[in-house]
Protein backbone atom coordinates (compact mmCIF):
# COMPACT_ATOMS: atom_id res chain seq x y z
CA UNK A 1 0.00 0.00 0.00
CA UNK A 2 3.00 2.30 -0.51
CA UNK A 3 1.17 4.32 -3.20
CA UNK A 4 -1.90 4.81 -1.03
CA UNK A 5 0.18 5.94 1.94
CA UNK A 6 2.13 8.36 -0.24
CA UNK A 7 -1.13 9.76 -1.61
CA UNK A 8 -2.69 10.10 1.85
CA UNK A 9 0.38 11.96 3.13
CA UNK A 10 0.31 14.28 0.11
CA UNK A 11 -3.37 15.06 0.67
CA UNK A 12 -2.74 15.75 4.36
CA UNK A 13 0.19 18.09 3.58
CA UNK A 14 -2.02 19.85 1.00
CA UNK A 15 -4.87 20.28 3.46
CA UNK A 16 -7.14 17.96 1.47
CA UNK A 17 -9.28 15.07 2.66
CA UNK A 18 -8.83 11.41 1.79
CA UNK A 19 -12.46 11.03 0.74
CA UNK A 20 -14.28 7.77 0.14
CA UNK A 21 -14.17 8.42 -3.63
CA UNK A 22 -10.42 9.05 -3.59
CA UNK A 23 -9.92 5.89 -1.54
CA UNK A 24 -11.99 3.84 -4.01
CA UNK A 25 -10.05 5.24 -6.96
CA UNK A 26 -6.58 4.61 -5.50
CA UNK A 27 -7.56 1.08 -4.45
CA UNK A 28 -8.86 0.34 -7.96
CA UNK A 29 -5.63 1.67 -9.46
CA UNK A 30 -3.59 -0.52 -7.10
CA UNK A 31 -5.69 -3.52 -8.26
CA UNK A 32 -4.64 -2.94 -11.88
CA UNK A 33 -1.60 -4.94 -12.90
CA UNK A 34 -0.99 -2.88 -16.03
CA UNK A 35 -1.35 0.67 -17.35
CA UNK A 36 -4.94 1.91 -17.62
CA UNK A 37 -6.99 4.77 -19.03
CA UNK A 38 -9.78 6.77 -17.39
CA UNK A 39 -12.56 4.90 -19.18
CA UNK A 40 -11.22 1.52 -18.03
CA UNK A 41 -10.96 2.80 -14.46
CA UNK A 42 -14.51 4.17 -14.54
CA UNK A 43 -15.85 0.88 -15.96
CA UNK A 44 -13.97 -1.11 -13.29
CA UNK A 45 -15.38 1.05 -10.48
CA UNK A 46 -18.93 0.77 -11.84
CA UNK A 47 -18.57 -3.03 -12.11
CA UNK A 48 -17.68 -3.07 -8.40
CA UNK A 49 -20.77 -1.02 -7.60
CA UNK A 50 -18.80 2.13 -6.76
CA UNK A 51 -20.44 5.43 -7.63
CA UNK A 52 -18.14 8.09 -9.01
CA UNK A 53 -18.00 10.43 -11.96
CA UNK A 54 -15.44 10.82 -14.71
CA UNK A 55 -14.76 14.34 -13.42
CA UNK A 56 -13.92 12.97 -9.95
CA UNK A 57 -11.58 10.43 -11.53
CA UNK A 58 -9.81 13.12 -13.54
CA UNK A 59 -9.44 15.35 -10.47
CA UNK A 60 -8.11 12.44 -8.39
CA UNK A 61 -5.71 11.40 -11.15
CA UNK A 62 -4.37 14.96 -11.24
CA UNK A 63 -3.76 14.81 -7.48
CA UNK A 64 -2.12 11.39 -7.82
CA UNK A 65 0.19 12.78 -10.52
CA UNK A 66 1.07 15.77 -8.31
CA UNK A 67 1.76 13.46 -5.36
CA UNK A 68 4.18 11.37 -7.41
CA UNK A 69 2.06 8.24 -6.91
CA UNK A 70 1.02 8.02 -10.56
CA UNK A 71 2.75 8.60 -13.88
CA UNK A 72 1.60 9.01 -17.44
CA UNK A 73 2.64 6.73 -20.25
CA UNK A 74 2.20 8.18 -23.71
CA UNK A 75 1.09 5.63 -26.28
CA UNK A 76 1.96 7.73 -29.28
CA UNK A 77 5.13 9.53 -30.23
CA UNK A 78 3.00 12.29 -31.81
CA UNK A 79 -0.39 12.35 -30.03
CA UNK A 80 -0.28 13.55 -26.42
CA UNK A 81 -3.97 12.67 -25.97
CA UNK A 82 -3.34 8.92 -26.12
CA UNK A 83 -2.14 8.47 -22.56
CA UNK A 84 -2.30 5.69 -20.04
CA UNK A 85 -1.61 5.92 -16.32
CA UNK A 86 0.39 3.62 -14.07
CA UNK A 87 1.49 3.59 -10.44
CA UNK A 88 4.95 4.93 -9.74
CA UNK A 89 7.54 3.56 -7.48
CA UNK A 90 11.24 3.78 -7.04
CA UNK A 91 12.98 1.04 -9.02
CA UNK A 92 9.79 0.36 -10.96
CA UNK A 93 10.30 -0.23 -14.67
CA UNK A 94 7.88 0.62 -17.47
CA UNK A 95 8.88 -1.28 -20.58
CA UNK A 96 6.18 -1.56 -23.22
CA UNK A 97 5.63 -2.56 -26.83
CA UNK A 98 2.91 -0.38 -28.34
CA UNK A 99 1.22 -1.26 -31.63
CA UNK A 100 1.15 1.78 -33.91
CA UNK A 101 -1.98 0.51 -35.68
CA UNK A 102 -4.36 -0.82 -33.01
CA UNK A 103 -2.78 0.64 -29.85
CA UNK A 104 -2.34 -2.74 -28.14
CA UNK A 105 0.10 -2.46 -25.22
CA UNK A 106 2.32 -5.40 -24.32
CA UNK A 107 4.51 -5.49 -21.24
CA UNK A 108 7.98 -6.80 -22.16
CA UNK A 109 10.56 -8.84 -20.24
CA UNK A 110 12.24 -6.37 -17.96
CA UNK A 111 15.46 -8.20 -17.09
CA UNK A 112 17.44 -7.52 -20.30
CA UNK A 113 16.21 -3.91 -20.45
CA UNK A 114 16.93 -3.33 -16.75
CA UNK A 115 20.44 -4.73 -17.18
CA UNK A 116 21.08 -2.46 -20.16
CA UNK A 117 19.74 0.58 -18.30
CA UNK A 118 21.91 -0.20 -15.27
CA UNK A 119 24.98 -0.43 -17.52
CA UNK A 120 24.17 2.77 -19.42
CA UNK A 121 23.59 4.71 -16.19
CA UNK A 122 26.78 3.34 -14.63
CA UNK A 123 28.84 4.16 -17.75
CA UNK A 124 27.74 7.78 -17.43
CA UNK A 125 28.27 7.95 -13.66
CA UNK A 126 24.57 7.88 -12.82
CA UNK A 127 22.75 5.83 -10.20
CA UNK A 128 19.66 4.27 -11.81
CA UNK A 129 16.41 4.64 -9.87
CA UNK A 130 13.85 3.82 -12.55
CA UNK A 131 13.42 3.75 -16.29
CA UNK A 132 10.79 3.71 -18.98
CA UNK A 133 11.06 2.25 -22.47
CA UNK A 134 8.37 2.51 -25.13
CA UNK A 135 8.85 0.63 -28.38
CA UNK A 136 6.44 1.60 -31.15
CA UNK A 137 5.92 -1.30 -33.57
CA UNK A 138 3.28 -3.19 -35.52
CA UNK A 139 1.77 -6.15 -33.62
CA UNK A 140 1.45 -9.59 -35.30
CA UNK A 141 -2.34 -9.29 -35.71
CA UNK A 142 -2.07 -5.92 -37.47
CA UNK A 143 0.72 -7.25 -39.67
CA UNK A 144 -1.56 -10.12 -40.76
CA UNK A 145 -4.30 -7.59 -41.56
CA UNK A 146 -1.82 -5.62 -43.69
CA UNK A 147 -2.04 -2.53 -41.50
CA UNK A 148 0.80 -0.07 -41.04
CA UNK A 149 3.40 1.09 -43.49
Amino acid sequence: MEAQQQFEQFLQRSGLKFTRERQQIIRAIIDFDEPFDVDRLLFYLKQRGEKTSKATIYRTIQLLLESGSLRTISLSPTDARSTLYSLCGKFRAYDLLICTACGKVTDIDKQPVCSSCQLIAKDHGYKLESHSLRIFALCPQCQKKGLGS
